[in-house]
C-alpha cells in the first residue's frame, strides 16, 4: 500500500471512531426515553392524570436523564449540624410559635423528642434526589420548620434531617425505574439519619415520630421496618404519619383511636367535598409490610384532627381551636379559630373550604395538591396546628404517667 493510501486509510478510520464516540455521547445526554411502559411491569410511580397535564408536568418538572445516567448529590454525613434542618442543640426555625398559642415552646424542659420528616421542597429537574445545599430547597425546608415542624415544640426537643428528597415528578414517573430509585434513595438517607439519630441524640428517651407527605411515605416505612417490632417501639409516644396514604391495618401497631392512647399511628387528608381523592385512594406508592405498592384497594386511616377519634365523623368548626394561615414573614402570624370544621367517616377528611386569607391555592392550571381545586394537603397541618399541638402535649402526659 502506497504511503498516501495508508495515511487516508487511518484517517478514515479515525473518522469512524471519532464518529461512534460522539454518538455515544450525544446518545447519553440526550432527553429519557419514551418506552412503553408495559416493559417496566415493576413501575408503580405513575398517577392520574389528562396527557396534556402529564406532558406539561413532564416538560417543566422531569429530569433529563433517567436515574441511573444521572449522579445522585453526594449523601448527608449527619454528624454535621448542616445536615439537620432541627437539632434542639441549637437555634432554628422549628423554635417559633405563633403568637396567640395557649401552649409555647418549651423544648428545653421537654422530656421527649420527636423526629421531624419535611414533605417534598425539590421540584427541580437537575436531579431525581435534590442536593441537601441547594439554597432554595433549604429554604423552602426552613419553612416547613416554621409551619409543620413547630407544631411539636411545646411538648419536645425537635430533631429534623436534611435528607436527598425525591424530587416532585419522581411519583408522577411512568415510563422510568427513575422514580422508584428515586424513592429508595430518598428513604437510605431517612434511615441512616433515624440511625444517628438514636445513636446519638436521643439517649433513650421517649419520642414522637412526624411527617408530612413524602416525609410521610419514608416515615410509614421507618415505623414498620426499623420501630416496630423492636425495642424502640415502647419508647413510642406516637407517630404522625399525616398527608399520605396509611393503611389502617398496620402489622404489630394500631391507628389511634382516642385523644390520648400511646404507641399509635395517625393520619388524615384534607380535602373538601368533591374534590379528587384518587392520588391518595389509588395513585400514590406506598410501604406496607415488606414492600412497594400502590394505595388502591387499601382502606386508608383517617383520624379527625379534631375529635382524635378513627373515621371519627363530623365536628364543627366551632372546635378547631386555631389555624395557622400562612405568611411569606419571618414571623408565624396569630392563630386564627373556627377556620375549618371536619368529617372523617369517609376514605379522606372532608373540610370546609376556609374562607380567610392564608390557605392558597397553586391556580388553575396546576393538577395536582391544588387547594384551588378542593385538595388541601398543603395544609394539613397549619388547619389544626393548634389542636396538633395540644393533642401532643396530651399523648406525652398520658405515655409519662403509664
Amino acid at each position: 500500500m502506497n504511503p498516501l493510501k495508508r495515511m487516508f486509510t487511518k484517517i478514515s478510520r479515525y473518522l469512524l471512531m471519532l464518529f461512534f464516540f460522539c454518538t455515544v455521547l450525544f446518545i447519553n445526554s440526550c432527553s429519557v426515553s419514551d418506552p412503553d411502559p408495559e416493559t417496566y411491569p415493576e413501575i408503580l410511580t405513575g398517577v392520574t392524570l389528562s396527557d396534556a397535564d402529564f406532558q406539561k408536568l413532564k416538560a417543566n418538572h422531569r429530569p433529563l436523564k433517567t436515574f441511573e445516567q444521572l449522579p445522585p448529590p453526594s449523601a448527608p454525613d449527619y454528624s454535621i449540624q448542616e445536615s439537620w434542618a432541627a437539632l434542639w442543640s441549637r437555634a432554628d426555625e422549628a423554635d417559633v410559635a405563633p403568637p396567640n398559642s395557649i401552649y409555647q415552646e418549651a423544648q428545653d424542659s421537654a422530656e421527649v423528642d420527636v423526629f421531624f420528616l419535611h414533605p417534598t421542597c425539590y421540584t427541580k429537574k437537575d436531579f431525581w434526589n435534590g442536593p441537601i445545599e441547594d439554597e432554595e430547597t433549604k429554604n423552602t425546608v426552613s419553612f416547613m420548620m416554621m409551619y409543620l415542624a413547630s407544631t411539636f415544640n411545646s411538648t419536645a426537643r425537635v430533631y429534623a434531617p436534611r435528607y436527598r428528597q425525591f424530587t416532585l415528578f419522581a411519583i408522577l414517573e411512568k415510563e422510568t425505574m427513575s422514580g422508584m430509585q428515586a424513592i429508595e434513595l430518598a428513604y437510605s438517607d431517612v434511615e441512616r439519619a433515624f440511625d444517628y439519630y438514636i445513636k446519638n441524640y436521643n439517649n433513650g428517651r421517649p419520642f414522637i415520630l412526624a411527617s408530612h407527605s413524602q416525609g410521610s411515605m419514608h416515615a410509614g416505612r421507618l415505623l414498620q421496618t426499623k420501630i416496630v417490632g423492636t425495642s424502640l417501639q415502647s419508647k413510642l409516644v406516637a407517630a404522625y404519619l399525616i398527608g399520605m396514604a396509611i393503611p389502617d391495618n398496620l402489622s404489630g401497631i394500631s391507628p389511634a383511636s382516642s385523644a390520648t392512647d400511646y404507641g399509635v399511628y395517625i393520619n388524615w387528608n384534607s380535602l373538601t367535598a368533591g374534590a379528587d381523592t384518587r392520588f391518595f385512594t389509588e395513585d400514590i406508592v406506598i410501604w406496607v409490610g415488606n414492600a412497594y405498592r400502590k394505595s388502591k384497594g387499601i382502606s386508608i386511616l383517617q383520624v379527625n384532627p379534631l375529635s382524635w377519634l378513627k373515621n371519627g365523623g363530623k365536628i364543627s368548626a366551632s372546635n378547631n381551636p386555631g389555624s395557622l394561615p400562612s405568611d411569606i414573614g419571618t414571623d408565624l402570624l396569630p392563630l386564627v379559630s373556627g377556620v375549618t370544621g371536619t368529617d372523617a367517616s369517609g376514605n379522606v377528611l372532608i373540610i370546609d373550604k376556609p374562607t380567610i386569607p392564608g390557605f392558597p391555592g397553586d391556580g388553575a392550571d396546576a393538577p395536582l395538591l391544588n387547594a384551588d381545586k378542593g385538595d388541601y394537603h398543603n395544609y394539613d397541618y397549619q388547619l389544626f396546628y393548634e389542636s396538633i399541638r395540644k393533642n401532643s402535649i396530651d399523648r406525652v402526659k398520658a405515655y409519662l404517667k403509664k
